[in-house]
């Protein structure tokens, strides 16, 4: 989850984007499913784009319709008979940007016996996109570098898609009764169901609405129903940099390059006591030098974001070198090259965590979840006062409860993911008698490691955990911790 937060999930693959080149075979006049042959980058085989129209309000039936878009890759070997359908992360992200990872990669082996379908949740990619800047663009310097979520934006952001859109509609149970509709017409009675990040909660959200309809279901970086985003960014993030801190003084090379890295760390953060300090950074559209006011919490916000996969982790070490040595363009370079807030649709990020998060944080809760956190409470503040500026969807109680099923389910956690750490999976799978979780010691946010990529295929090939050989997994290290910022990131 991100700031944006189940976009992490991906951040070691980085954005993918899908454009769609031609078409032709249009599905039959007059149904909701509009599908035609396209050409896809980056995957080869046969495959179908389009829509499957529904109306905004599903309850009421009438009104204003929406055009959900998907695309369907066709098996590249015998297709079986229960297609996959894959989930992307954000909330907010669109599952067709997905699509690349079908052709090389954590999805190419699933596709071999397996149609595989990627559906923009309503208000994501092209399915009535609900997008919008809060402080997203780093052109604009101090706004993203200041305070987060700021509420004449978030307000602005809310002005400007309510003419398109009744906001309350986009939340995840109503989408999962899109997608289910659309597994209808497409023709698949069972599907084995893939997500990743908050695509972990959608998941599970279909498998509580429409289990007789699931064989499967592949879980990568375990969210449930019930974490209230965003009131787990602390915990999770704190504990991804204790891990962090350990692993560097284990490791001789990070801690000769940074033997008082903790110290160093508080030091940092000490000089915001007064409040946003300033500092000179570079515009990454001008390329001129420009001082801003720093904000903590911003400074934070990216720090958590960085340690959500091993490979931004990674640099963490040397942008808090750095930054205790007073220079943060090492900072502004990973912040800015691993932004996620363009791949975002804000608008159905804000009704999905504004309905089915933020409503359920007790007082009490915020200040126990964030105690001796360096994140803190300001997270979770900010992200309240930003909620007041948007509208709630109808969401039941008994979403946040934990999801209760029979399907097979098998559940990846790394153990120093700064977003989703192993404890949540480790609530959800006691509530499924055919669950199982991996647990990986040097794994995060990601799915970046091919023994991971067999993992999940013999997973889903078998339609159980019963006997995967998951062995592969010990031998899985983070990168080295860097001593110098990758030349890709570079801002001069």
């Amino acid at each position: 989850m991100a700031t944006v937060l189940g976009l992490a999930a991906i951040l070691s693959l980085g954005w993918l984007l899908l454009g769609f080149v031609s078409s032709n075979h249009s599905t039959k006049t007059g149904s909701p499913l509009a599908l035609a042959s396209c050409t896809l980058p980056g995957v080869a085989g046969p495959s179908r784009c389009g829509t499957f129209e529904v109306f905004e309000d599903r309850s009421a039936h009438s009104g204003r319709k929406i055009k959900v878009h998907l695309a369907a890759l066709s098996a590249t070997g015998r297709a079986a008979a229960d297609a996959v359908f894959v989930f992307h992360g954000g909330p907010g992200a669109a599952a067709t940007d997905l699509v690349p990872l079908a052709g090389s990669g954590p999805l190419s082996g699933l596709r071999k016996n397996h149609d595989l379908i990627f559906v923009d949740q309503r208000g994501t990619g092209s399915s009535n996109p609900l997008k919008c800047d809060v402080g997203d663009d780093p052109a604009d310097l101090q706004a993203f570098f200041g305070e987060l979520l700021p509420a004449e934006k978030v307000r602005a952001c809310r002005q400007h898609l309510e003419p398109t859109a009744d906001l309350r509609m986009y939340t995840t149970p109503i989408a999962m009764d899109d997608l289910d509709d659309i597994r209808a017409a497409l023709g698949y009675e069972k599907i084995n169901l893939v997500g990743i990040s908050y695509g972990t909660i959608a998941a599970q959200a279909y498998l509580r609405q429409h289990p007789e309809h699931v064989r499967s279901v592949l879980l990568v970086g375990v969210a449930t129903p019930g974490i209230k985003q965003p009131l787990l960014f602390a915990k999770a993030a704190q504990h991804a940099l204790d891990l962090l801190f350990q692993d560097c003084d284990a490791d001789s090379a990070c801690h000769g390059a940074y033997p008082n890295l903790k110290d160093e760390f508080q030091q940092v953060l000490a000089r915001f006591a007064q409040g946003p300090i300033e500092v000179e950074l570079i515009n990454p559209s001008t390329r001129k030098k420009q001082s801003i006011h720093l904000t903590r919490g911003s400074f934070v916000e990216h720090i958590r974001l960085l340690l959500y996969a091993t490979p931004t982790a990674s640099m963490v070490p040397l942008i808090i070198h750095r930054a205790y040595e007073k220079d943060y363009l090492t900072f502004e370079s990973a912040a800015v090259a691993t932004n996620v807030g363009d791949g975002i649709a804000r608008g159905m990020y804000f009704t999905v965590t504004c309905s089915e998060g933020v409503p359920f944080i007790s007082d009490e809760e915020l200040v126990s979840e964030s105690q001796g956190t360096f994140v803190g409470e300001y997270r979770v503040r900010a992200h309240r006062e930003a909620c007041k500026q948007w509208v709630r969807g109808n969401v039941p109680d008994s979403f946040i409860e934990p999801v209760k099923a029979s399907a097979p389910v098998l559940m990846i956690s790394g153990e120093v993911d700064g977003s989703t750490p192993p404890w949540f999976g480790e609530a959800a799978v006691k509530y499924l008698p055919n669950g199982h979780q991996l647990k990986i010691r040097y794994y995060g946010h990601q799915m970046n490691n091919p023994c991971v990529w067999k993992i999940m295929n013999d997973f889903i090939e078998k339609g159980s955990a019963d006997g995967l050989e998951t062995s592969c997994t010990t031998s899985i290290r983070r990168p080295p911790f860097a001593t110098e910022l990758p030349s890709e990131f570079s801002l001069q």
